[in-house]
């Protein structure tokens, strides 16, 4: 259905864009890094902006252990942008496990269906980096929460691991076996039905 001018309406100048056709300002980085920004601060997490990257960085403060996390939006590509998170475990790796810790972070990174674990052999940080890269219109404030939210779980999850294999002298694949699930044992009645 053709709609008629509205004769109210002011006369645009020629080459001015008419109000249907005004585009919206391209997504940038600071728009994706937004979207972690609200969300930190509806959880009320202090924060802290990198002043020459589009990243922040916060504390994580759980029941035994506090760590520090990377959050970073990059462009890469036609309107596709790289989000991620990155927690930083607390203790560096010493020289002599750094061996087992690799093979174990490699094993855990086998059973991983999201994130990885990276270790830096120069100077033994661990960390657990959490990424997706999506179109910028897609982003929304349920995929940085899922982000955030899976990065944090996996290293509670996996800590004690670490851990154990840092300075514990657990060997790695002991580390990583289920918890055995505590036998039922049968006892025998005290009386028997006649």
């Amino acid at each position: 259905m053709k709609s008629e001018p509205d004769p109210d309406a002011r006369n645009l100048e020629p080459n001015a864009q008419s109000p249907e056709t005004v585009s919206q300002p391209p997504f940038t980085e600071e728009t994706a890094l937004q979207f972690f920004v609200r969300h930190l601060e509806e959880m009320k997490w202090k924060y802290h902006r990198y002043p020459e990257k589009s990243g922040l960085y916060s504390i994580f403060n759980g029941d035994n252990v506090q760590w520090n996390l990377n959050l970073f939006a990059r462009e890469m590509s036609s309107g596709h942008f790289l989000l991620g998170v990155n927690s930083l475990i607390p203790n560096k790796t010493p020289g002599e496990r750094r061996v087992a810790i690799a093979e174990l972070l490699t094993r855990i990174n086998y059973e991983l269906s999201v994130g990885c674990f990276e270790l830096d052999l120069a100077d033994g940080e661990i960390r657990l980096r959490t990424s997706l890269v999506v179109p910028g219109a897609d982003i929304t404030p349920g995929i940085v929460e899922e982000l955030l939210r899976s990065n944090i779980y996996i290293v509670i999850e996996r800590f004690q691991q670490i851990m154990a294999v840092m300075y514990g002298g657990v060997m790695p694949q002991e580390a990583i076996k289920p918890k055995e699930e505590k036998v039922e044992t049968k006892h025998e009645p005290r009386f028997d039905f006649n």
